[in-house]
């Protein structure tokens, strides 16, 4: 079904697929073929700050995108005629090219948050990576602290800073604490309208304002899913980003070291699942997912439970079509005796019909 909040899901699922693609580099450093290999650390080491800047934006712009479809699925359910009128191309590119460009302005700063140089070891056949941060005061001008230190200009230092305050301010915190707001305002409204559907029950419209509640529940439920996922995985990475920029922490800190890997697991983990919850929320694809698992792995088809699965969906679907021509055969009925009622003539109007021939009987008689 074509609306705009799924129009919002798939961009936020093409946004956190390019976060994953943008990762991979930095997974692929983990281990010893890639990581040993001096061709593939040169280049992972040349673009590493770059690789890492891009990933910052494209979760920015999953982030703005969650809030986004929150705020959409708060205006349908609030406004349900709004889910009938589909939103203008022109309209839709500002949206998108308004998001891309203002969260590309929010991480810009990454891309040189780090002043870095690469050093050659043992006859140049093994590399290292060497950063320090340009946001503070002053640092190392090379790895072996040997050509003293370099102050990066004031307006770079404080361009970081305040850059880094408001990524995580207009990035993380604020879009949680909005996203929250939101899904218990959806979760609220959602409770009202099945009170009013409730209160519909012998309505002739019933059926059909339960089946657009349906779909409407659907989707909220997936925005709901995402949007609780994000807020549990995205907001501590923002805290250790303040963290290291108001306190700081040194790099041979373990304990700290072990947070943010695990801040950053979670960032990952988040986008991961919102992937699948998008594409799990559809009953198309979990049915295509099933035909496929069902065709690589036929035994796995003819057990009870591979049964009950296979089976589900044409139940399933069955019972809808039948409740769909229940509730329209009920209204038709209704529409049809509401009809004959009205077209049949009760006794006042036979009286009536009468007393007005007689008169011209009788003027007949005379007249012969």
């Amino acid at each position: 079904m074509r609306n705009r909040a799924n129009d919002l899901l798939a961009a936020v699922s093409l946004a956190d697929l390019a976060f994953l693609c943008l990762m991979l580099p930095h997974s692929f450093a983990v281990f010893d073929l890639f990581g040993k290999n001096f061709t593939f650390r040169y280049f992972y080491f040349m673009y590493k700050q770059h690789l890492a800047a891009l990933a910052n934006w494209a979760s920015a712009v999953a982030i703005w995108l969650i809030l986004a479809v929150s705020i959409e699925r708060f205006e349908v359910i609030r406004s349900p005629l709004r889910s009938r009128s589909y939103w203008k191309k022109s309209q839709r590119s500002l949206l998108f090219i308004f998001i891309v460009s203002a969260t590309g302005l929010l991480t810009m700063y990454h891309h040189f948050e780090y002043d870095c140089q690469l050093a050659f070891f043992c006859n140049n056949t093994q590399i290292y990576y060497y950063c320090y941060s340009a946001g503070k005061t002053s640092h190392p001008v090379s790895w072996d602290l040997s050509s003293g230190t370099v102050e990066p200009s004031t307006f770079r230092r404080y361009y970081i800073r305040i850059m880094t305050v408001f990524n995580a301010v207009l990035v993380v915190f604020v879009p949680i604490l909005v996203v929250i707001l939101l899904n218990a305002l959806l979760i609220r409204q959602l409770q009202m309208t099945d009170r009013l559907i409730a209160s519909t029950e012998n309505s002739t419209c019933h059926g059909m304002l339960t089946n657009q509640h349906k779909q409407k529940r659907r989707v909220t439920i997936t925005v709901v899913a995402i949007a609780s996922c994000f807020a549990l995985t995205q907001g501590p990475s923002a805290v250790m980003s303040l963290w290291e920029l108001l306190i700081g922490y040194s790099t041979d800190d373990h304990f700290l070291f072990t947070i943010m890997s695990i801040s950053n697991t979670l960032v990952i983990t988040g986008k991961t699942i919102n992937f699948f919850l998008f594409c799990l929320s559809s009953a198309h694809f979990r049915r295509k997912c099933l035909t496929i698992f069902f065709r690589k792995f036929p035994q796995l088809s003819q057990t009870s439970f591979g049964r009950r699965l296979s089976s589900r969906p044409s139940e399933l679907n069955f019972r809808g079509s039948l409740q769909s021509l229940q509730s329209r055969g009920a209204s038709l009925n209704r529409t049809n005796s509401n009809k004959s009622g009205s077209l049949k003539p009760d006794g006042s109007t036979k009286k009536k019909y009468f007393s007005q021939l007689q008169p011209l009987k009788e003027t007949s008689s005379c007249s012969t």
